[in-house]
């Protein structure tokens, strides 16, 4: 232990800049706990609120309707609620949640102030709706708010709820919830087409595609796994960026500690627990690093899983720690210094001791072809060859100092491209759009005649529902086969002939799901499967399906319907009542924008990560390369040189290196983004596409060359602040 405080004591400033970038680099790998940390919030919540296995909207339902899906073998509990779309005073459109707060096992309202409803005018509300014993006007009726709260489910939108009889009537549920005993996704397929069966009976259906929660999972769970694997992935890389810095602060102390060694060797001590000894200053490091790193990475992977889970789910989760990814962390660091070490431990112990003692180099340049070859090269006088001499004789260096400022501009490069390329992608995927506003019913079901639009000027009615195909979720347009609101931009085939069973796929997934046009594809509805012919591909980057507006409007059980309107003014052109939702399209991108940003940020903190741990890692190798050549620098400050000379010595050693290093950063950048995107694709079945950052290329180049400049003083200034006499001496 001693040993290795004395270390560092010796080089504060290279261990510190160790010790900094390895804790990065563990708090980075740190977020790969982040599904560990979401989970145990979002899986107590499920346990505690009751979410459901299955649910879906369904037309009114009645009790004998409900005993008989209770009845469905598979099925444990079946539970009914009410929804109604409402306007409250304020003009806030949200939706009236009615429950049967005695005796439901599902949707169980969480309170944070006040207590449950007991009257048809009572109800939970969020807390900017207002205070308790306020009244709330919704769709003109009033209630009073007594309790603040919320469930799983509904937590990332502001919801009411009400006793289920304030709602339901003599009309009948129009939601259905359903545990299973069997919660994979082949059973609650199969117990969902079994209910849908049983609803036919009564001449009843569902109104919306059903919602699948399989194995106790939650809405957003596949989706913070690819997002925490892809944060991982860049976390790992910053580790071997870190491990390759620890790797030369600890070959530079190991090489300072050569004539102690030498003289312990001569001294008779034994060559394993010499190489024990030297060891033991890479652990030391390291488990400084974790010190710092271990927590470092708990904290990262809270802070995301807050910022993921309260933008896109609304729910704050709670402090969690994932001891595996700890141990496994601390682990592959401990192991990382130990091999890392290894090497130049026995480096130093095997050399003869008559050059150890001597501290000086002992293979000279020009023992080898490249060496001689590297000689024989003009490049412009001294110190010229000098800097010329000191990449080939130390091929490893220069090899780690490239990729340090590759892994350094790769990250730099990454996170621009990643967000041009989303932000083609959302441009790309309204490009066939023409609209200034969507009104859409948050009613479910149909609830909008098709004749609703016809003496709208630039207003056009249509239908737009959830659907599957081949397990995947789909968007499903209606559309007027003489639309002027969608462009497909065909890229093959033919558009929709009225009447006809046709439909038209985005490219880009029917390209992966090995669909053409001629195929006959079955799309899954609300209502159960229905059968189309492909007679086009749209080049609109989604994953979508556009059918006839009729034919569609038939297939989901309601004939001559619609549930959207779109227009070319931006302001409704005609009052659809209370239960709609008006969106323009500044809006819609303003929302998206605000997600993309949260994405966006994200990767960019571990990019900045990313891009500091390789800085530090240039830092402590340049610092290396100037231990390695302190007698060198010494012998030319003895013959004259001043820092300018020295500081254009280091600037011609670097500049090349820096170059190379650059254009193989942009290269990986470019990889690194085209890798992340076409995770993405293949996991959504679309085509996003790569857009390049081409204009952050000068900014990248300056910026790298101003900080190996600033590198360079800095390093210079080190290597003359001690005497020269002293460092031709040797002496410590």
């Amino acid at each position: 232990m001693r040993s290795t405080l004395r270390q560092f004591r010796r080089a504060p400033g290279r261990i510190v800049a160790s010790v900094l970038a390895l804790a990065l680099a563990v708090g980075a790998i740190g977020v790969l706990a982040i599904p560990t940390v979401s989970e145990s919030t979002l899986h107590e919540a499920v346990d505690r609120d009751g979410l459901a296995d299955i649910i879906v909207d369904t037309t009114p339902l009645s009790a004998e309707q409900l005993a008989e899906i209770n009845r469905i073998e598979g099925v444990a509990v079946a539970e009914a609620e009410a929804t109604e779309a409402v306007r409250t005073g304020n003009g806030v459109l949200t939706r009236l949640i009615g429950l049967d707060f005695e005796t439901q096992t599902m949707d169980r309202v969480q309170l944070s102030a006040g207590r449950l409803p007991e009257r048809p005018d009572e109800v939970v509300a969020w807390p900017s709706a207002g205070a308790l014993g306020d009244d709330l006007l919704a769709n003109g009726l009033p209630y009073e708010i007594v309790g603040h709260g919320s469930t799983l489910w509904w937590s990332d939108i502001d919801v009411l709820y009400a006793p289920i009889d304030a709602l339901a009537g003599d009309a009948g549920t129009n939601r259905l919830v359903v545990t299973a005993f069997d919660d994979s996704e082949e059973s609650l397929r199969s117990i969902s087409d079994d209910i849908r069966a049983t609803l036919a009976t009564g001449g009843d259906t569902y109104t919306t595609f059903p919602t699948y929660l399989p194995d106790g999972s939650t809405p957003i769970d596949e989706d913070i796994d690819q997002i925490s694997t892809l944060i991982g992935l860049l976390g790992v890389f910053a580790g071997l960026v870190a491990l390759v810095l620890l790797a030369s602060t600890t070959n530079t102390l190991i090489v300072e500690r050569t004539r102690e060694v030498a003289v312990m060797r001569a001294l008779g001590g034994h060559p394993r627990r010499l190489r024990r000894r030297l060891r033991r200053i890479a652990v030391g490091i390291t488990a400084a690093a974790l010190v710092i790193g271990l927590p470092l990475g708990v904290v990262f992977s809270n802070l995301i899983a807050r910022m993921v889970l309260e933008e896109f789910v609304g729910v704050t989760p709670d402090f969690a720690v994932n001891w595996t990814v700890i141990a496994l962390s601390a682990a592959g660091a401990l192991s990382g210094a130990r091999l890392v070490a290894a090497r130049a431990a026995r480096k130093v112990v095997k050399l003869p001791l008559a050059e150890a003692l001597r501290d000086r180099e002992g293979s000279p340049f020009g023992r080898t072809w490249t060496h001689r070859f590297a000689s024989r090269v003009p490049t412009g006088g001294l110190f010229g060859r000098l800097a010329t001499r000191s990449s080939v004789h130390r091929p490893g260096h220069t090899v780690a100092v490239t990729i340090q400022i590759a892994a350094a501009v790769g990250a730099a490069f990454l996170i621009p491209s990643l967000a041009s390329s989303v932000n083609a992608f959302n441009s790309a995927a309204y490009e066939p759009w023409s609209w200034e506003s969507l009104t859409q019913a948050r009613e479910p079901g149909l609830p909008f005649e098709a004749s609703i639009a016809d003496d709208l000027p630039g207003a056009e009615a249509g239908v737009w529902v959830d659907g599957e195909i081949a397990d995947w979720d789909v968007d499903v347009y209606g559309l007027a086969t003489d639309t002027s609101v969608f462009d497909p931009m065909l890229t093959a085939g033919s558009w929709l002939e009225p009447g006809a069973r046709q439909a038209v796929l985005s490219d880009g997934f029917a390209g992966r799901n090995d669909l053409e046009v001629g195929d006959p594809v079955t799309l899954v509805l609300a209502a159960g499967p229905a059968s189309y012919e492909i007679v086009g591909l749209s080049d609109d980057s989604a994953r979508a399906v556009y059918v006839d507006r009729e034919v569609l409007a038939s297939d989901l059980g309601t004939p001559g319907h619609t549930n959207a309107v779109w227009s070319d003014q931006v302001a409704p052109a005609a009052d659809f009542g209370t239960a709609v939702r008006t969106t323009t399209a500044v809006d819609l991108a303003a929302e998206e924008e605000a997600a993309r940003e949260a994405i966006v940020l994200i990767f960019g903190a571990i990019g900045v990560i990313v891009a500091g741990v390789a800085a530090l890692a240039v830092m402590s190798s340049m610092t290396v390369s100037l231990f390695e050549r302190r007698h060198e620098l010494a012998a030319l400050q003895a013959i004259g040189a001043r820092r300018r000379r020295l500081r254009g010595l280091i600037l011609r050693e670097l500049l090349p290196v820096a170059m190379i290093g650059v254009i193989g950063g942009l290269l990986l950048g470019a990889l690194g983004t085209r890798g992340i995107i076409a995770s993405f694709e293949a996991s959504n079945a679309i085509d996003i596409g790569v857009v390049d950052a081409v204009g952050s290329i000068p900014m990248i180049v300056g910026g790298s060359v101003l900080a190996l400049v600033a590198l360079a003083l800095v390093i210079v200034r080190s290597a003359t602040r001690r005497p020269v006499t002293v460092t031709l001496r040797g002496a410590a």
